[in-house]
C-alpha cells in the first residue's frame, strides 16, 4: 500500500470547495498591510509604486468576486481589508505594469491581521508573511514537508512492513499535537485531518476515533479525507453505512456550497455502486435545488452522460485504433475476454507512478484472460518510445495519431487522465477509475475471477 502525503491535497481541495459565496452571507474581514519593493537591478529609481496585490474567487454563478485589491505607494507600502465568506487559504497575485511577479498564499481569518514584506521580481524566494494564522501554518508546513520525505522513503521500500505502522502512528501523533495545541486555526483543522488520514489501512480504529473528534469540532471534513472514510465504511459496513455517513455530514453542514458538494458525492457513490435509478432520482432533485449555479449545472450535465452511457453494467462504447504492430483493433473485437482500457498521457506523473501497479495487475490477471490496452493522447511516437526505454511493454498500446483523440475524449467523457475502464467478458463496464480511484481496481478484478470460476 502506497503511503500518501495528504495535506497538500487537502489544502487544494479546501480552496476549491469552500470559496463559493453563500446566500445572504455575512462577510468576514482581515486587515492586510506590508511593504513590497522593487529590486534595484530592475528599477534603480527608488519608486516602488504600482505593485498590485489581487485576490479573486469564482462564485457558484461563475462570476468573479474580488476579495482584496491594493497597490503600493512610492515607498512600497500598501494596506487594505480583505472580505471573505469563511476562513481559508486564498491565492494572491502580485503584478506591476501588467507583469506577474508571483503568487502568495495567505490564510484569511476573522479578526486576524496579516503583514507582508517582499521584493520583486523574485518574490517567492524572499517574501515574509506574519500573522497568527499564517505563523501556525508555518509550523504545520514544516511537519508536512518532513512527512512527505518519510512517505517517499516508505514508498521506496525503505522500511519493513512491521515498522510502517509504528512510523505512521508516530507522525499521526505529531500532526495531532498541532491539532490540539492550536485549536480553531486553519492549520489545526488540516493537521487533524492529516492525523487520521495517514492511518487508513494501518490503524483504522484510531483513524475513526480521531476523525470523529475533528468532525465534532468543525462539523465537516474535506473531500479527500471524506473519501477515505467513505471507503472504510463501505468496505467494513457496506454501502448503506457509507451513504448514512454522507447524510450525517449533510445534517451538520450550514454551508450551501458544501451541501451541494455532498449531494454530488452521494450521486457519484450511487453511480459507482450501480444504483442508477436512485442516482437519477437524486440528480433530478439536484438540478432543481442548484439551478442557479453554473458549476452545479455543468457537473449535472457531465454525470448525466455517465449515468446514461457509462454506468456499471452498460456496454462499453466501440472504439477503434491501430496497435503498435500496425494491426487495427476495435474494442468490439474483445468481447469474450475481460479488458482494462486506459486513456492517459505518458508524461503524466500519476500514470508513471501507477505503472508498476499495472504491471503487477497484468502479470496476475492475464491468467484470467485480462487484456490491457493503453490509449495515449497528446503523445507522439517519440514520446512513446522514450517512455518504454526503461519499462517493459507487456500489453497492447494504441499507436499515437491512429485515432481521433477528441472523439474518444467525448465518447468516454474524459475529464482527467489517467482514466481507466474495467470491462467484463460480456463487454459490460464493471467500473470507471479516475486518477487515484485506480487504487480500488482489485475489487473490480475480483468480479472477473468470480465470473471466470
Amino acid at each position: 500500500m502506497k503511503i500518501k502525503s495528504f495535506s497538500l491535497l487537502l489544502v487544494v481541495a479546501l480552496v476549491l470547495f469552500s470559496c463559493a459565496r453563500e446566500e445572504e452571507e455575512v462577510f468576514k474581514t482581515t486587515h492586510i498591510s506590508g511593504i513590497i519593493t522593487v529590486d534595484d537591478q530592475i528599477d534603480a529609481s527608488g519608486d516602488n509604486s504600482g505593485i498590485e496585490l489581487l485576490s479573486t474567487v469564482q462564485n457558484e454563478a461563475g462570476q468573479t468576486d474580488t476579495l482584496f485589491v491594493s497597490q503600493t505607494d512610492s515607498t512600497g507600502f500598501f494596506e487594505g481589508t480583505a472580505r471573505f465568506s469563511q476562513k481559508d487559504m486564498f491565492p494572491f497575485i502580485v503584478t506591476r505594469n501588467q507583469n506577474t511577479f508571483g503568487y502568495i498564499n495567505l490564510i484569511l481569518a476573522e479578526g486576524d491581521s496579516v503583514y507582508i514584506e517582499g521584493r520583486i521580481p523574485n518574490l517567492a524566494q524572499n517574501v515574509e508573511i506574519s500573522s497568527h494564522e499564517n505563523d501556525v501554518y508555518k509550523i504545520f508546513d514544516r511537519v508536512d514537508r518532513s512527512f512527505s520525505r518519510v512517505a517517499s522513503f516508505i514508498n521506496a521500500g525503505g522500511l519493513s512492513a512491521d515498522s510502517i505502522q509504528a512510523e505512521l502512528e508516530k507522525w499521526s501523533d505529531i500532526y495531532w499535537e498541532i491539532f490540539e495545541d492550536y485549536p480553531d486555526t486553519y492549520a489545526s483543522r488540516i493537521s487533524g485531518e492529516s492525523a487520521f488520514s495517514i492511518l487508513s489501512g494501518w490503524n483504522d480504529s484510531l483513524m475513526v476515533e480521531r476523525a470523529n473528534i475533528v468532525m465534532d469540532r468543525y462539523n465537516t471534513i474535506l473531500p479527500g479525507t471524506r473519501t477515505t472514510l467513505l471507503e472504510y465504511y463501505a468496505e467494513t459496513e457496506g454501502l448503506s453505512r457509507a451513504l448514512e455517513f454522507l447524510e450525517e455530514l449533510k445534517s451538520k453542514s450550514t454551508s450551501r456550497s458544501e451541501l451541494m458538494d455532498l449531494d454530488m458525492h452521494t450521486i457519484e457513490v450511487l453511480y459507482d455502486s450501480s444504483r442508477i435509478t436512485e442516482a437519477n432520482r437524486l440528480l433530478e432533485q439536484f438540478r432543481n435545488s442548484y439551478s442557479e449555479s453554473e458549476q452545479a449545472m455543468d457537473w449535472a450535465e457531465n454525470i448525466s452522460y455517465d449515468l446514461e452511457f457509462l454506468a456499471p453494467g452498460s456496454p462499453f462504447p466501440s472504439i477503434g485504433f491501430r496497435i503498435s504492430n500496425g494491426d487495427s483493433l476495435n474494442t468490439e473485437e474483445l468481447e469474450g475476454q475481460p479488458f482494462l482500457i486506459e486513456v492517459t498521457r505518458f508524461d503524466n506523473r500519476l500514470y508513471q507512478q501507477q505503472f508498476d501497479r499495472t504491471v503487477a495487475i497484468y502479470q496476475i490477471y492475464r491468467n484470467f484472460d485480462l487484456e490491457i490496452i493503453t490509449i495515449p493522447i497528446e503523445t507522439t511516437s517519440v514520446t512513446k518510445e522514450a517512455f518504454f526505454q526503461e519499462r517493459s511493454r507487456l500489453w497492447q498500446i494504441a499507436q499515437p495519431n491512429s485515432f481521433d483523440a477528441d472523439e474518444i475524449i467525448d465518447i468516454l467523457n474524459i475529464n482527467r487522465v489517467p482514466t481507466r475502464f474495467l470491462v467484463n467478458r460480456d463487454g459490460q463496464i464493471i467500473r470507471r477509475y479516475i486518477g487515484n480511484e485506480y487504487d480500488d481496481v482489485v475489487r473490480g478484478l475480483q468480479q472477473i475471477i468470480t465470473t471466470n470460476e
